[in-house]
This record gives C-alpha cells, structure tokens and sequence, in this order.
C-alpha cells in the first residue's frame, strides 16, 4: 500500500509541476518531486533506495524536458544528505525541521542548476531562492496531506 501512495503522491507531484499557470508561478513553484522524496525518505524509515530516487530524478527529467540527469542527480544527493542527519531531522523542533527542508530543498534547486548552467540552458536569478522557500513554508500541509493519504491507503486488520 506504501507503494500505492507514493506512486499517487509521485503523479500529483509531477502534474502541479507542469501545470501551465504562468510565469510566476513558474518562478515561486517549489519543487513538490524534492518534497515528495524527503518526506517518504524521512517517513519511511530510511527504505527509499537510492534506485528509487535516480529513476523518479529521470523520470522527472523526461517529463519536465530538463536536461537528462539533473534531477536525478539533485535527488539522489540531497536523499544522501538527509540520510546522513535523519534521526537528527526527526527530533528537531518544527520550526528547525522547516529550516532543514529549506536548506534541502536549496541544494536541490542549485544542483539542478548547476548541472544546467554547465550546459548552458540557464543563467542565476534570485527567484531560484524563492521556490525552496515557499517549499519549506508549504512543508507542513504537504506532510499532512501526505500523511493522510498514507493512513488511508494502510491496510486495516478485521
């Protein structure tokens, strides 16, 4: 059922990253793929396989029309980075864990630039700043949403 949820999780992700709303929503969207990895990673207690992560980072790749690989490379680095602190995360007070999902979601963000500007496809504006913010404010609807979801997709013992 755990698979269920991400796989739901994982289209509604992709489809408000590509809804045509706009260029500034095209700015100040956070990246709710990122989102959606940290919070299985964290929920999950550490069962969300590097595999797991490069093939959703292609697979967004492919959907976004993103240079091959960024994403998934961007993904599989800030998995690592949230693996390397998780039962610190965990216990952190709200307001900290919100601190730690915007730094995430920032390293995110810049690998993917980066990998974009070393190709050429994208120049620096400050606005990048702006998605992993509104992503870190958003952090705890989405973990309730989330949450949600998951305790209705679990099996129910009779």
């Amino acid at each position: 059922m755990i698979a269920i949820a991400l796989i739901l999780g994982l289209f509604f992700a992709l489809t408000a990253e590509i809804i045509p709303c706009g260029p500034l929503y095209a700015l100040l969207h956070p990246d709710f793929v990122a989102l959606l990895l940290i919070y299985w990673a964290i929920s999950s207690n550490s069962e969300l396989s590097f595999t797991i992560v490069w093939l959703i980072g292609l697979f967004q790749d492919m959907v976004l029309g993103d240079m091959l690989g960024a994403q998934a490379i961007a993904g599989v680095i800030m998995i690592y980075l949230l693996y390397t602190s998780l039962g610190r995360v965990r216990r952190l007070p709200s307001w900290e864990q919100l601190f730690f999902i915007f730094l995430l979601l920032l390293t995110h963000r810049l690998l993917v630039w980066l990998w974009q500007a070393w190709a050429g496809f994208i120049t620096w504006h400050f606005s990048l700043l702006l998605g992993p913010l509104i992503g870190a404010l958003l952090w705890p609807l989405f973990t309730l949403v989330l949450d949600s979801l998951r305790h209705a997709l679990r099996p129910r013992h009779t």
